[in-house]
């Protein structure tokens, strides 16, 4: 396990919801980490251990003061938009205010779907994408309730009213993969797909 290169995740943590994350934590549970914790309580699982994935986490926001998160939750990130890596494995986008996010998020976007591999975004985090221009002539989703204000708000978007939209081939360097409401989820296709994301 030590000698493969660990996963590299991005979370983009300002003024999110948790539950718009908790993908982060199912792929969190396939790490050495939470492997070995399972081991210590059930040594049956020991045997399992060798399928743990390594993994580096970077918590990126506007700076490195507590950010909010609701329900009336603060998170200390471990990077701001300018010091975090851009060549992710995956990246996390969870649902903002939209019209609220700060401009130096947008330019982080940018420049990191042109390196990551995999772009994971639940609610209103597709119009996070669509903001930094990424999206521009895409199909994408988004909280259903909130679909009436993308398609006025980011017009270029071809919205549709799914529960997720993925992006076949790979756009600007990375697979996008869009989900709805936090219920929607990234992981909301499981089994094969969840699998893809953690070969990447």
């Amino acid at each position: 396990m030590s000698s493969t290169k660990p996963l590299r995740i991005g979370v983009l943590y300002e003024e999110v919801q948790m539950s718009d994350l908790v993908g982060l934590d199912i792929i969190g549970n396939l790490s050495e980490k939470i492997m070995t914790l399972v081991s210590s309580i059930m040594p049956e699982v020991a045997a399992l251990r060798h399928l743990a994935i390594p993994m580096e986490f970077f918590y990126i926001s506007s700076s490195l003061e507590l950010a909010f998160v609701s329900p009336e939750m603060y998170v200390r990130p471990t990077h701001t938009y300018e010091t975090a890596p851009r060549d992710l494995d995956i990246l996390f986008l969870g649902g903002p205010n939209p019209m609220t996010v700060k401009d130096e998020s947008l330019v982080f976007i940018q420049e990191a779907v042109q390196q990551t591999k995999i772009v994971l975004s639940t609610c209103t985090g597709g119009m996070w994408l669509a903001k930094a221009g990424v999206l521009d002539g895409k199909k994408a989703t988004t909280n259903r309730m909130m679909l009436a204000s993308a398609k006025t708000f980011f017009p270029k978007v071809d919205w549709l009213d799914q529960r997720w939209v993925i992006e076949d081939g790979h756009f600007e360097g990375a697979k996008l993969w869009i989900a709805g409401g936090a219920g929607c989820g990234e992981f909301a296709r499981c089994g094969v797909e969840r699998a893809e994301i953690l070969t990447v």
